[in-house]
Parts: C-alpha cells; structure tokens; sequence
C-alpha cells in the first residue's frame, strides 16, 4: 500500500511540475500592443511576433543587422531561450526590442493564468524594465494564426 501512495504522489509531483512549466505557452498582449506566442523549442521557451492589436504592420528598422532592417515583424522570434525554474518563474531568456534593435537578459513570471510580469535587463535585474503581458485567446482580432504552431 505504502509503494501504491508513494508512486500516486511522486507521479502527482511530475505532472505538476510539467504543467508548470507548460503554462506559460500560449499568446500574450504586451504592453505596447504587440502579440507574442510563447511556444517550447527544445527545453526552453521561445516567444514569436503572431500580430498586434491594432493590426497594423510593423517592420524592424532598427536592427543593428542593415540587411534586416525593415523586414515584417510577423513571425520573428522575439523571445528566446527561457527555461522553467520553478515555482511559475522562467529565466536565462534573452528579448529582442524592435523599438531600438536591441537584445536584453529577460526573465519571466506567472501571476496567475491570465498575468504574466516579463523584466528585460541589461546584466543584473535591478538595470531593467518590467511589463504586464496578458494573455489572449488565438481567436482575438488581428491573430496571425499561420505563426501558432
């Protein structure tokens, strides 16, 4: 009996710990307006430009790469490499800004379902920017859904 109870919570204990790191996936509003699809790659976390509120198209003028500049966002990799922690928390992610063109240290964080704090910075946290993303459903206006995989 004692085998039988240790098994059910250790199989419990595996299955919570993957649903954890699972619910991060999904389409989430940022700040600005943007929608970013976070999908695994492997064993890390990877956020692709799936569509903006607003519906209009943005290009990346910024890059420091000319021969990138002023390719559509859609379908960019925004977000790349965050691994699960634990405890809802994911980390060791990098984000590129199309705003200035610039890749920082990114870090992410499950308020609840719906909620979730990223903070890019630049070496240590505390030089760095947080946002609130919130998550959508793929049926929201302007969801390219040829970007969701």
């Amino acid at each position: 009996m004692l085998k039988v109870l240790t098994s059910s919570v250790l199989l419990l204990m595996s299955v919570y710990a993957y649903a954890g790191a699972d619910a991060i996936q999904g389409i989430w509003e940022t700040e600005d307006g943007g929608y970013v699809y976070i999908h695994p790659e492997g064993d890390t976390w990877v956020g692709t430009a799936v569509g903006s509120r607003d519906g209009e198209h943005r290009y990346d003028n910024e890059n420091p790469d000319e021969g990138l500049r002023g390719r559509r966002l859609l379908g960019v990799d925004v977000v790349t490499g965050l691994k699960y922690d634990g405890d809802d928390r994911w980390d060791d992610g990098k984000v590129y800004s199309p705003d200035n063109g610039k890749t920082y240290d990114l870090s992410a964080e499950l308020k609840d379902q719906d909620t979730l704090k990223v903070r890019g910075y630049i070496g240590v946290s505390l030089l760095g920017r947080s946002q609130t993303w919130q998550r959508i459903d793929e049926s929201a206006p302007h969801v390219q859904k040829e970007f969701l995989q």
